[in-house]
C-alpha cells in the first residue's frame, strides 16, 4: 500500500511538472505571436494589414480568443 501511495505521489508530481513546463512554453509562444500580430497590424505597408487588424481587434475586444480570432479572420479574408 505504501508503494502504491508513493507511486501515486510521484506520478502526480511528474504530471504537474510536465503540465506547468508546457503551459509556460505555450504562453511564451502565444505572447510572441501576439507581438507579431501587433507589429503587422501597425505596418500599414503590409499587404495583410487588414487581416492582422481583424485578429487584433477581435482579440482585444474580448470577442474571441486569439486562436479563434485568427481562424475567423483567416476564413473572412480567404473568401474575399
Amino acid at each position: 500500500m505504501i508503494v502504491g501511495f508513493a507511486f501515486s505521489i510521484a506520478f502526480v508530481g511528474v504530471a504537474e511538472i510536465v503540465y506547468w513546463s508546457y503551459k509556460k512554453e505555450y504562453l511564451k509562444a502565444k505572447a510572441k505571436y501576439l507581438r507579431d500580430v501587433i507589429d503587422q497590424k501597425n505596418d500599414l505597408t503590409n499587404q495583410n494589414e487588414q487581416f492582422y487588424t481583424c485578429v487584433y481587434d477581435k482579440w482585444n475586444s474580448g470577442e474571441m480568443a486569439l486562436s479563434d480570432a485568427n481562424t475567423a479572420c483567416g476564413l473572412k479574408f480567404e473568401h474575399n
